[in-house]
């Protein structure tokens, strides 16, 4: 019996698949993010573009006030795609920008919460700057490309959102 519950449990973290810690690390972020908030999270149905894009609205379950929104999605660094969040303030403009994922050998300075921070406050009024405004890291360009065209595309995606 014990070899048995020994070998679901092997089976059951080896069938965890990368939207499992896409989802399970985007939930601490936004625990950490809304302290003290029970969250919830209701899935929005909008056109994507890309297959691992998730959107959702989020709001205080005791009060139904709404919090925001964020968006799970992927972008292709120089060989390998690395997985990020967007967090939206009820206004549409970018609350916080998290890497959950990077796989690459080199790039990885993107995940420094200092450099994402230069997204925070961005509305669909940056978009045709956006690429100018954030400054890039050297040995990271293709990453750093590849993740200001993902959050330039949320950002005009969000505005679908009623």
């Amino acid at each position: 019996m014990k070899k048995f519950i020994y070998i679901l449990f092997c089976f059951c973290l080896l069938s965890m698949t990368n939207t499992d810690k896409v989802e399970s690390k985007s939930n601490k972020i936004l625990a950490k993010t809304f302290k003290e908030i029970v969250i919830e999270k209701n899935a929005l149905s909008i056109p994507i573009k890309n297959k691992d894009e998730k959107w959702h609205e989020l709001s205080n379950k005791a009060t139904n006030e709404r919090l925001g929104f964020v968006e799970t999605t992927s972008a292709v660094g120089r060989f390998d795609k690395f997985d990020f969040m967007v967090l939206f303030n009820p206004d549409k403009s970018i609350n916080k920008v998290s890497v959950l994922i990077y796989r690459e050998d080199h790039g990885g300075e993107i995940v420094s919460p200092r450099w994402l921070r230069q997204f925070e406050g961005k509305t669909i009024k940056d978009v045709s700057n956006i690429s100018r405004d954030i400054n890039g890291i050297s040995g990271a360009t293709m990453s750093c490309n590849a993740i200001t065209k993902g959050i330039k595309q949320s950002l005009i995606t969000i505005q679908k959102v009623k």
